[in-house]
C-alpha cells in the first residue's frame, strides 16, 4: 500500500521558477530526513518556458498532465506568476480554474503562493475563507472572491484546509510553518537551519524561532545539548542530567553553553518549552492543563504566568485573537 504523502504542484502560466522551487524546497529536505513524500508536478502543458524570458533559457520540460482524481489526503500547491494579468487571461490558466472546481475534494489541502491564491478564488475554493496574497493584489483578490476575508500586512494565512501567503519568499515561511504542523518542530528546525533561514512559525511573527535562538555558534557538545532539550522539551532536564548524556561535566556545560549561546542554561530550557507550548496551543482540542503538562512547564499557573511574561497577554486571550 503506497503510504507517501501525495503533494501536486501545479505549474501555470507565466510562472516564475522561484515561486514554485522556493515553497517545494522544504519539503525536499523533509524527505532527505526521512519524511515519504511523493510529488507531482501538473499542468495543462507539459512545457512551460521560464519567466522573465532570457535568451537560450530552457524550458520546464516533462510535466505530468492534471489528473482526472487525487485522494482525499493530498496536498495541492498553486503558485505565482511573473505578470498577474498574463497568467489570468491565460488559457492555461482557465483550465487549472476548472480542474480546481471539479476535481478536488471539498475539504482538500491548498497551499498557496503569491498570486496563486487568484486563481483559488476564481475556482470558489476562498468563499468564507482568511486568506492573503501579494500586497498589491488584495484588491484583486478581494474583488474575485467577495466574501474571502482578506488580511493584510501578513506574511501568510492559514484557515483551516486553505494556506495562502503573500509573495516568493514567505512561501517558504508558510511551508516550514505546514510542515511544523503536520510532522513536528524538530524537523521543522533541522529543515531551517540547513536553508539558513528563519523559521516564522506564526503568521504574525517575524521573530526568530525559538528553536533556531542561540544557535550560532560551532560548539559542537552545546549543539548536542540543545538538540536533546528541543527533542524532548517536557523531559526533566537538569544540567546534571545533560552533561552526562553529552559526556561533559556540569560546571563546562553551564560555562560553555553561557559562553556561547549568551544565555544560561536554565533560560534556554523555559524558552524551547514556551515555544512547544506556543506550538500545542494551536491545537483546540487541548486544555491549559494538558499544554502545561506535555510542553515540560508543569502546573496550569506556571503556564499563565509564563505566557503573561513572553506573550503579555493570558493564555485564553492569546488564542482568541491567534486561533
Amino acid at each position: 500500500m503506497d503510504k507517501a504523502q501525495h503533494i501536486y504542484c501545479i505549474l501555470g502560466a507565466d510562472m516564475l521558477l522561484i515561486d514554485f522551487t522556493a515553497a517545494v524546497t522544504p519539503f525536499l529536505f523533509a524527505m532527505q530526513y526521512g519524511v515519504d513524500l511523493k510529488f507531482h508536478f501538473i499542468s495543462p502543458s507539459a512545457q512551460l518556458p521560464l519567466m522573465p524570458e532570457l535568451k537560450n533559457s530552457p524550458s520546464i520540460n516533462g510535466i505530468e498532465r492534471m489528473p482526472s482524481a487525487i485522494g482525499k489526503d493530498d496536498i495541492v500547491m498553486i503558485f505565482g506568476a511573473n505578470n498577474t494579468e498574463t497568467a489570468l487571461n491565460s488559457p492555461i490558466s482557465n483550465e487549472i480554474i476548472e480542474w480546481l472546481k471539479t476535481v478536488p475534494h471539498k475539504q482538500q489541502t491548498y497551499i498557496s503562493v503569491c498570486v496563486g491564491a487568484l486563481l483559488l478564488a476564481k475556482a470558489g475554493i476562498l468563499k468564507d475563507k482568511f486568506c492573503t496574497t501579494f500586497y498589491s493584489r488584495l484588491g484583486l483578490l478581494e474583488q474575485l472572491s467577495p466574501s474571502a476575508k482578506i488580511c493584510h500586512n501578513q506574511i501568510f494565512v492559514h484557515d483551516d484546509n486553505v494556506f495562502t501567503s503573500a509573495g516568493i519568499t514567505t512561501g517558504v515561511d508558510l511551508a516550514l510553518y505546514f510542515i511544523e504542523l503536520r510532522w513536528g518542530a524538530e524537523l521543522t528546525y533541522k529543515i531551517a537551519r540547513e536553508m539558513v533561514v528563519y523559521n516564522r512559525r506564526q503568521s504574525k511573527d517575524a521573530q526568530l524561532s525559538p528553536y533556531l535562538m542561540n544557535r550560532n555558534h560551532v560548539h559542537s557538545k552545546v549543539h548536542k545539548a540543545q538538540d536533546l532539550i528541543c527533542h524532548a522539551p517536557q523531559t526533566h532536564w537538569t544540567a546534571e542530567i545533560i552533561a552526562a548524556q553529552i559526556n561533559i561535566s556540569t560546571r563546562q556545560l553551564n560555562r560553555k553553553f553561557s559562553e556561547v549561546t549568551h544565555t544560561s542554561l536554565a533560560k534556554y530550557i523555559q524558552n524551547i518549552r514556551m515555544g512547544y507550548a506556543k506550538q500545542l496551543m494551536q491545537i483546540k482540542s487541548k486544555s491549559i492543563e494538558n499544554i502545561a503538562h506535555e510542553s515540560g512547564i508543569g502546573t496550569t499557573r506556571s503556564l499563565r504566568r509564563l505566557w503573561q511574561e513572553y506573550y503579555k497577554q493570558s493564555p485564553k486571550q492569546w488564542r482568541s485573537e491567534n486561533i
